[in-house]
């Protein structure tokens, strides 16, 4: 796990224009316009009103939901569409998507509202693809970094189409995945809350494991692509079957990676979005969130290498035993 890491910084200080991309994109929803859905939100809470009741429950019930209005306006004023061009951990890390800024070193961003629901389904779309698309090339890089020492642009233009592919289909079957098995989750928490608390607690645990080890599982899905170039299901399989024979490894190596990158978010975060001193932190999350993706693309083509001699040796070993025999 060490190993990997360290050889991960290496192969991105060996090439720092693979943080680029993200660095770009970081900056873009830094310094560029902000595509706002305020107006749609307030509509949603103008639609937003306490069922009547009387009595002391009346006064609670109105304490909620004006929390509730609070909540989902602040979400409004903060939230940028263009954030949707971040789809990762199928995408480029960023910094700035989860981090509301309505201040410039350069005064005020401009802001173009969006007041049409579907316009808003429209852009969302679109923009999850052109992520994903950004995400191929982003990881393509990386890889041809960690398995090659080098970038071929033209190769990595011409492979990109294929692996944005498999990364959109990658990306839907994890959201199934996850409504698949958050849905009835979801259902059957409630049901439970209903008899006891402790109960919905309980099962909402529960499938909240259940999402987070398949995710695992299928988390060397995307470098078993970009890396070994095998099919979607091929890398879904590898994958399985890597983390099975590897598991505390595996589960070390995230463990680090997720500690790391929240870790360090909150010393990017120190400067406001008024100041230029953020330039640091935009350009320390995309090298550290770049040499991460790279550590886990080593420890992958190491732990695939091994994977596949262990495999030969467990071939091999029958056949020069029934060859043993038969000269006796």
């Amino acid at each position: 796990m060490v190993a990997s890491l360290t050889a991960g910084f290496e192969a991105v200080n060996a090439r720092l224009v693979l943080i680029l991309l993200p660095l770009v994109l970081d900056l873009f929803l830094w310094l560029g316009p902000r595509l706002s859905i305020l107006p749609l939100v307030e509509q949603m809470v103008n639609l937003l009103q306490p069922p009547a009741a009387a009595g002391p429950d009346a006064a609670g019930m109105q304490q909620v939901f004006e929390a509730m209005r609070t909540s989902l306006l602040n979400l409004g004023v903060g939230f940028n569409l263009f954030a949707v061009l971040s789809t990762a951990p199928l995408g480029l890390p960023s910094l700035m998507a989860g981090r509301p800024t309505l201040a410039t070193p350069l005064g005020a961003p401009a802001v173009w509202p969006i007041e049409n629901g579907l316009g808003s389904f429209f852009f969302f779309g679109v923009f999850s693809l052109a992520g994903l698309l950004l995400g191929a090339l982003y990881f393509g890089g990386i890889a041809q970094q960690v398995r090659d020492a080098r970038l071929a642009w033209g190769l990595l233009a011409r492979q990109v189409w294929g692996d944005w592919a498999r990364l959109t289909t990658l990306a839907v079957l994890a959201l199934g995945l996850v409504f698949i098995l958050g849905g009835p989750t979801l259902v059957m928490a409630v049901l439970l809350a209903l008899i006891h608390p402790l109960l919905g607690n309980l099962a909402s645990i529960i499938g909240a494991t259940l999402i987070l080890w398949a995710l695992i599982f299928g988390a060397f899905a995307l470098p078993g692509i970009v890396l070994q170039r095998r099919g979607l299901l091929g890398a879904l399989w590898d994958s399985v079957r890597l983390v099975q024979s590897n598991l505390p490894q595996t589960a070390g190596l995230f463990v680090a990676v997720v500690l790391v990158n929240f870790g360090l978010s909150g010393v990017w975060n120190l400067p406001g979005g008024d100041s230029w001193f953020l330039l640091l932190g935009l350009g320390g999350h995309a090298l550290v969130s770049t040499a991460l993706v790279a550590a886990i693309f080593v420890f992958y083509q190491d732990r695939y290498r091994w994977w596949l001699e262990t495999q030969q040796a467990l071939r091999a070993r029958p056949e020069g035993g029934a060859g043993r025999g038969s000269k006796d």
